[in-house]
This record gives C-alpha cells, structure tokens and sequence, in this order.
C-alpha cells in the first residue's frame, strides 16, 4: 500500500507543478513578446532497501526552456513600438545585469530616459535617453533620429543594442526577461532588423494550453482516487489483523 500512495502522491505533485506552467502561460497569452514555458518531466529511481527490488520511481518537472516560436507582428502605429524580425533580442537593464527580451513596447520616461516595462534600453554605449523632439524616427538598424522641437535638421540621438544568440542558450529568468546561462552579455549584432510600429504578440497556443490543463485536471482526478483505493485497501489489511 505504501509503494500504492507514494506512486499517486508524487504523480499529483508533479501534475500540480505542470498545472501552473500551463496556467502561467494562459496568464500571458497577451503579454507582448512572452515565450510560453515548456513542461519537462523526468523519471528519478529512489534507491530501496538492501533485498529490495528498485520499484519506486519519483516523477519530477523539471526547467525545460521556452518555445522558440515567434509570435505574429501586430501592427499598432505607435513609432516607438518595435518588432524585431525572425531572430534577436532588445536589452535591457535588469537589477544591474544586462537582460533581453522580444518586447518592444518602449516608453520614454519624463527625463527621456527609454525604458521597456520599467527597464532601461539599453542602446550600442549604454542606456538610451531621448531629448525633447517634434518628430521622432527609428530605422530598421535600430538607429533613433529625431526632429528637434525647435526645428531644424533630424539628428542620430543613438542606436538600440540589438543582439542575437541562439535561445537554446539563453534560460529565462523569474521576471520574464532571457539571460545567457554563462552569465555574459551578448555583443552587438548588425543584422538583427526592427520594424517601427508593430509588436510582437505572445506566442502562447491559448487553445492548447487549455486543453492541456483540462487533461491535467483529469490526471490529478485519477491519482486522487487511486490515494483513496491506497487508504482503503489500508483500512481492510487493518481490519483483518484486528480480527486475527
């Protein structure tokens, strides 16, 4: 009965821990520019007792990295939102370590400081910073130019840092943001192109993930029950001792 509840109990936990990838990744299924985590499980044997077969098995979720999937490029109108296209990253200022993210949505704060949800841009020699303009354009390089509000000729105010690595490289961190997992930062990449106006949409399957959490809902239905088989085939081994 032991090995019974032990192999349900673990499977439950184990589908609690996938229910909430699943149910995070619904939560941001309109999150600009958010990679959908991937569920991984792996088998782990539990060492038994000296004579004893090997019979226990804890199944265990593990961080298995995100979708690599784009997402599709709406168009907004707004200059200062950013899709990047096929491969690269935007980077960012996070707790003072470099971070990237496909969210392009930037804002300017009231020192013109270029931030992206609440982040500095950080741009080819550090963060961005815009000054009070008329009109404002940004290339498909990344370059910023603006028209003074003053008038007079449009000036290079700076060029967003805009790198690329392959993602199975990059984890993502507890904030949402990529980091490469040897901890450097990545260099400056001139082929990475942006287009102004657009945003990348979250690449989460809401449909899939629904169904994926309903399946899991059945799965931990199924371990319940067999927890409740395991505690009753307990009560009649006990109830036969005590009529021994």
């Amino acid at each position: 009965m032991e090995k019974m509840l032990y192999t349900a109990a673990s499977g439950a936990v184990r589908i609690l821990e996938a229910q909430s990838i699943r149910a995070n990744n619904l939560a941001n299924a309109e999150t600009t520019g958010f990679k959908a985590d991937l569920e991984r499980v792996k088998a782990m044997p539990l060492p038994g007792t000296a004579g004893s077969f090997n019979t226990r098995v804890l199944a265990q979720t593990q961080g298995s990295g995100f979708s690599q999937q784009s997402g599709v490029m709406n168009p907004t109108g707004r200059k200062l939102d950013l899709a990047i296209r096929d491969q690269g990253m935007f980077s960012v200022m996070a707790d003072g370590a470099e971070a990237y993210t496909r969210a392009g949505a930037l804002v300017a704060d009231a020192e013109g400081q270029l931030t992206i949800d609440g982040r500095p841009v950080l741009g080819v020699d550090g963060p961005l910073a815009l000054p009070e303009y008329k009109d404002l354009f940004i290339g498909e390089d990344g370059t910023i130019s603006v028209l003074p509000s003053e008038g007079g000729v449009i000036t290079e105010v700076g060029r967003l840092k805009l790198v690329n690595s392959d993602l199975a490289q990059m984890q993502k961190g507890q904030d949402g943001l990529l980091y490469r997992r040897d901890g450097q930062a990545l260099a400056q990449d001139g082929e990475v192109r942006v287009d102004s106006g657009f945003l990348e949409a979250s690449n989460v399957q809401a449909v899939t993930e629904l169904i994926a959490s309903m399946d899991l809902s059945r799965q931990f239905e199924i371990q319940v029950k067999l927890m409740k088989s395991a505690e009753k085939l307990a009560d009649a081994g006990n109830r036969l001792l005590r009529n021994v």
